[in-house]
């Protein structure tokens, strides 16, 4: 089971679990127009956070490396700015942890007739 980050607060500690966080990386991948799962399919949060997506706490900061397959058509630079900003973003809103990386390994391009 994955470890859970420790955030000490004035009321007590809060206790985030690896798999939440690859969760949370998960569904702000699902938002990104031209992101899939390496499969060719649509981001599905489960499947993605514990196929797709590494995840390391280290002394409370997040640092994440995600495989994805993009669109045919979309320029891989700019999708690939555009997940790491909106999970930098979910991650920070949502767990109060910061973001140390978002790396990327984009693993194929999927043509449209290939999509399901």
């Amino acid at each position: 089971m994955a470890q859970p980050e420790e955030l000490r607060e004035e009321t007590g500690r809060i206790n985030i679990a690896k798999d939440v966080v690859a969760t949370i990386a998960a569904l702000a991948a699902a938002e990104v127009p031209g992101v899939l799962a390496p499969s060719g399919e649509a981001f599905s949060h489960r499947l993605a956070a514990q196929r797709h997506i590494e995840t390391q706490l280290l002394s409370g900061r997040v640092h994440l490396t995600l495989r994805i397959a993009v669109e045919f058509g979309r320029a891989i630079p700019d999708i690939v700015q555009d997940l790491q900003e909106k999970i930098k973003t979910e991650i920070e809103h949502m767990t109060a942890l910061p973001v140390e990386a978002v790396d990327v390994e984009v693993t194929r391009v999927v043509f449209a007739k290939e999509s399901p």
